[in-house]
């Protein structure tokens, strides 16, 4: 009897440890957190926020997003395949701009000659994964079978369109954003991306002209970010 009594007892003692440290855990779970040692804090739905001294700290700037006519051109690795064939894949963000009958322009390394070229055809490579594309080149002139060659499709400007400066994109194995300013927080936005030039790049999705966005360091907001999201640690109650 003695024996039950206690054993009930020390039941009943653990479950109010256990109740009470997963309120106290709720609780410090929810009251707001002090902002850390990086500078950055997250909120769901707001996004990142930054410190004046880290801002200071990293060359924080802003900027809108304008409108600006953007003349470009895409640049291919090619390998000649034959005296009159080049082939080489198509760069992943740009690739789906050049198109069949598009000429394009073969240098080499240490070669100031210039080749005139067709893009004969575009088709998936072999055993890549799905997306990845090859273009396929047509020359007159003679070239160096197995030799390497990069060749420039050019491009001219449609008109004025919205545009942020390269610095400002930032490429992630999840996609391509920017962050754009909400309030006194950044927000990391995906966006779809057009023409690109050397300073400029065609925003086609996702923000517009006059929105306001990060234009540097992005790479500094996303480590910050990620550092927020993933340094803290999960409770052990179950949740």
């Amino acid at each position: 009897m003695k024996k039950s009594l206690l054993l009930t007892l020390s039941g009943i003692g653990m479950a109010s440890f256990l109740t009470t440290s997963c309120q106290e855990s709720d609780a410090a779970t929810n009251a707001p957190k002090p902002t850390p040692e990086n500078g950055a804090q997250f909120k769901e739905g707001q996004g990142l926020s930054l410190t004046d001294e880290m801002k200071k700290a990293i060359g924080f700037k802003t900027a809108e997003v304008t409108e600006e006519e953007i003349p470009h051109s895409i640049t291919v690795e090619l390998t000649a395949t034959g005296s009159h064939e080049a082939r080489g894949p198509l760069p992943p963000l740009q690739g789906t701009s050049i198109k069949p009958g598009m000429e394009i322009i073969l240098t080499s390394n240490g070669d100031t000659t210039e080749t005139k070229g067709l893009v004969r055809q575009i088709e998936k490579i072999p055993f890549g994964t799905p997306g990845d594309l090859e273009a396929i080149i047509s020359v007159t002139d003679s070239l160096t079978p197995g030799k390497s060659y990069q060749g420039t499709a050019h491009f001219a400007a449609t008109g004025p369109v919205p545009a942020v400066p390269a610095s400002a994109l930032l490429t992630t194995a999840e996609g391509t954003f920017l962050y754009a300013v909400n309030g006194s927080a950044y927000v990391r936005t995906p966006v779809k991306i057009g023409a690109i030039n050397g300073e400029h790049v065609e925003i086609s999705d996702g923000l517009y002209s006059g929105d306001e966005i990060v234009t540097t360091p992005v790479m500094s907001l996303w480590m910050a970010e990620l550092q927020v999201l993933r340094g803290g640690k999960a409770c052990t109650c179950g949740h």
